[in-house]
């Protein structure tokens, strides 16, 4: 028993460990975790949960909206759950540690995955593949940030451990592993479509093999119910109404427009219909400098949606809109899809908009905190425009050639042998891990827009692809296997 604690502790310290090199690169680099327009609509919440009457520092207000006001569901844009993980962080130091908890989290799953594909690593094998990816790929910079699109990845990583260990994990396991990957659905809309696209894929492949379907249906199937059923509760609480999201028909309908399809629809069905859009059909189509067609119907102050607000009226026209153009044009609205996602797939980098102007109702929100934290956050490299975008960009752009022809390079020369070498998990979560950049792509870029930082949220999977395999091959047949987790159970007792 004695031995079983020290080896438990031994892997505590290894995941906080790894989580520290993971989330520390950032705030080396910033000097403060990165946040995105999109921070404070998560962080807000959770912090005026906590600190109500915390008045801003920096008194300029954010810029009124024009036109009908937008929903006081304060999450109609985005889910609750990421705001419920921030709860903890919502401090005057808090904040600091975002980078730290997300990158255990990414240890942990990281781990959990490899060990699950027959890969488990010894701790100081396992820290070096972590350090890898901390300074290489895209993963510290996402875990770094105050936003949820680190765990895109971990979704599909975890997804693939569930499957893949299911047999060998007893019920208290299987149940971490479901409330984990309900976590992970939950955070981000995206998600859900992204799991339910993992499902009805290794659903398939279960069925024609007539095995894992139970790992399937119950490992992913039954925590996608249940983070489904969470956001229709919250959304039947706060707005009277059990959808997933109330904005996802707008964000259906920026798509379609920004494509043309809901356009050419409008233009055909305003004379017969009086849709609110049918009196700004001459500008649907119009974009400005870093607002795309789409981005200029959501969030240009001159758009649509500022026009309309997000009244009852304005989403049950944006709903049956979609619904109309989707069935009249279907071939249409289909290719724009699959052209998108292709886009998407093969555009991955980070964000510019990093390096333009802090948004004043962040740097509103952020003058909230402590004044430390505040000045620290006006000295940020972020908050100067001095964060090197293109030299990260390269670096990865480098490393993920080198990772993307090292998986063709081994899979040409050794061909079957090479599939036979790497075994059946580790072909599995290839797979899982390949179809889950695909799946990114299709319904991010397809189905919302195609910017770069959707897929750079993902490509870190496409190195440890590269490092599971080689760690798969460099195994001598003749050598002794590194302990599963079977294994560490039997010798902890």
């Amino acid at each position: 028993m004695a031995h079983g604690r020290e080896r438990l502790w031994t892997e505590i310290a290894l995941i906080a460990a790894c989580g520290l090199l993971i989330g520390l690169p950032v705030l080396l680099l910033n000097g403060f975790p990165l946040l995105f327009d999109d921070s404070p609509g998560y962080f807000e919440p959770a912090f005026n949960l906590l600190h109500p009457h915390a008045p801003p520092a920096w008194l300029r207000p954010p810029e009124p909206a024009a036109g009908v006001p937008f929903s006081d569901n304060v999450f109609f844009l985005r889910p609750f759950p990421y705001a419920v993980f921030l709860l903890p962080f919502a401090g005057d130091w808090g904040i600091w540690l975002i980078p730290a908890a997300q990158g255990v989290l990414a240890a942990l799953v990281i781990r959990r995955a490899l060990d699950a594909a027959g890969l488990a690593l010894r701790p100081p094998a396992f820290a070096g593949v972590i350090l890898a990816l901390a300074l290489l790929t895209s993963l510290a910079v996402h875990a770094g940030h105050v936003m949820p699109d680190v765990f895109t990845g971990l979704l599909i990583l975890a997804a693939g451990a569930t499957v893949l260990g299911w047999a060998e994990r007893g019920w208290p396991g299987r149940l971490w592993d479901g409330a984990l990957l309900a976590f992970l659905t939950a955070v981000h809309l995206s998600h859900v479509a992204i799991l339910a696209g993992l499902i009805v894929v290794l659903g398939g492949v279960a069925l024609v093999r007539r095995r894992d379907v139970a790992a399937v249906a119950l490992g992913l199937g039954a925590p996608l119910a249940l983070a489904s059923v969470v956001l229709m509760a919250a959304n039947l609480a706060l707005a009277g109404r059990a959808v997933l999201s109330e904005s996802s028909p707008v964000f259906l309908l920026a798509r379609l427009i920004g494509d043309g399809p809901a356009r050419a629809y409008l233009a055909e069905a305003c004379p017969e219909r009086g849709y609110l859009l049918c009196g700004r059909l001459d500008d649907l189509g119009r974009a400005a400098p870093g607002y795309p067609v789409s981005d200029y119907f959501l969030w240009h102050r001159q758009g649509a949606r500022h026009a309309f607000g997000d009244t009852p009226r304005f989403l049950a026209e944006a709903s049956e809109i979609v619904r109309e153009t989707v069935r009249t044009r279907p071939l249409d609205v289909l290719g724009h899809v699959v052209a998108n996602g292709a886009r998407q797939f093969v555009r991955a980098g980070l964000d510019p908009t990093l390096n333009a102007p802090v948004k004043p109702w962040t740097r509103q929100f952020v003058s909230r905190f402590g004044a430390p934290v505040y000045e620290a956050f006006l000295g940020s490299r972020q908050f100067r425009q001095a964060l090197p975008l293109d030299a990260l960009n390269a670096v990865q752009a480098a490393v993920l050639g080198v990772a993307g022809a090292a998986l063709v390079g081994l899979g040409l020369a050794r061909g079957r042998r090479f599939g036979r070498r790497l075994g059946g998990r580790v072909r599995g979560l290839l797979g899982v891990m390949l179809l889950g950049l695909v799946l990114n792509a299709g319904f991010a870029g397809g189905l919302s827009a195609v910017h770069d930082r959707y897929q750079n949220r993902v490509v870190w999977l496409l190195p440890l692809a590269a490092m599971a395999v080689g760690i798969a091959v460099a195994r001598r047949p003749d050598a002794a296997p590194a302990l599963t987790p079977a294994a560490r159970c039997a010798e902890s007792g």
